[in-house]
């Protein structure tokens, strides 16, 4: 059967009118009603009642209509599997957690293309997002924040970093060496995207030290959230590599709070001479670009 005949009977089962189906594939009715005929003929059944006004599936058509989601959505499917083989050919996929460049990723992933010649598509996604891409193959390689510890996964060390409250110049805490949670108690804080791992890990630790964060505004912008502090809108809870440009004070929470930036990758994934390459170039020049403590 001809893919262009499954297109034609979807539009017209959602349409139901051959008029606006015909509108719709930009052909004349009598083109469309010989490409369905020509479908039921090749099947054997009729797939549409037809009257004056419009068109309804039958019992086969409501069949049929079934599997031809499914066909198409398998041929989307090919299609989109085909141009990340293409773009990636030749090079590898890494994704990334969105600070790539507080953590100086960006910054590797040049100097590794420079050096090599292999050429690097970057995708960032929230890190739960990237454990499921390595696992969908949709990149070969993640910086991901706090791994789940997925067996499945290969990890290497990259990058330690610290959690830190962040607060305004005027704040009366600002000259504290560390802060306890429990001292942040009636703040209003301002935090990175609910349920996403540093939420929860800031919510986790309030209720830990026996309050309920008064959370009035969260962002996936960390430059947002760090820009509210500097006004006095609140405080947050970041790690200290987040705050490093920022005109803000970043005070040492107690208890004292270490995040790791892990380089990962499926486990049972053939390696490629690309993706060799670029294990070996992490491994020697990692120290370049990290804290220098993994």
């Amino acid at each position: 059967m001809e893919l262009r005949y499954l297109d034609t009977f979807l539009v017209l089962a959602d349409n139901k009118t051959f008029t606006e189906a015909a509108d719709k594939l930009y052909i004349s009715q009598p083109s469309l009603t010989k490409r369905i005929q020509k479908m039921e003929y090749n099947l054997g059944v009729v797939l549409f009642e037809r009257n004056t006004r419009n068109v309804q599936l039958n019992y086969y058509g409501q069949i049929y209509l079934a599997y031809a989601i499914k066909i198409r959505d398998l041929e989307s499917a090919c299609d989109q599997k085909m141009k990340e083989i293409t773009t990636t050919q030749n090079g590898i996929t890494v994704g990334a957690i969105p600070s790539i460049n507080e953590y100086h990723i960006s910054d590797l992933l040049t100097a590794f293309m420079k050096t090599t010649g292999i050429t690097c598509a970057l995708k960032t996604a929230t890190s739960g997002k990237l454990e499921l891409m390595l696992k969908e193959h949709q990149c070969d390689f993640a910086f991901i924040k706090e791994v789940s510890g997925d067996e499945s996964l290969k990890v290497l060390p990259y990058f330690k970093d610290i959690l830190v409250a962040v607060l305004p110049k005027q704040h009366p805490l600002t000259n504290r060496k560390s802060i306890e949670i429990s001292e942040l108690v009636k703040e209003k804080f301002l935090l990175e995207p609910i349920n996403s791992r540093p939420y929860n890990l800031c919510v986790k630790l309030c209720k830990k030290a026996v309050f309920t964060p008064n959370i009035t505004y969260t962002d996936s912008h960390i430059e947002n959230i760090t820009s509210l502090v500097e006004k006095g809108m609140g405080i947050s809870l970041l790690m200290r590599q987040l705050t490093a440009d920022s005109p803000i004070v970043a005070v040492p929470i107690r208890p004292h709070i270490q995040a790791h930036i892990d380089l990962c990758y499926d486990a049972s994934e053939a390696l490629n001479n690309e993706k060799v390459a670029f294990l070996n170039y992490f491994s020697k020049n990692k120290y370049q670009f990290n804290d220098k403590t993994v």
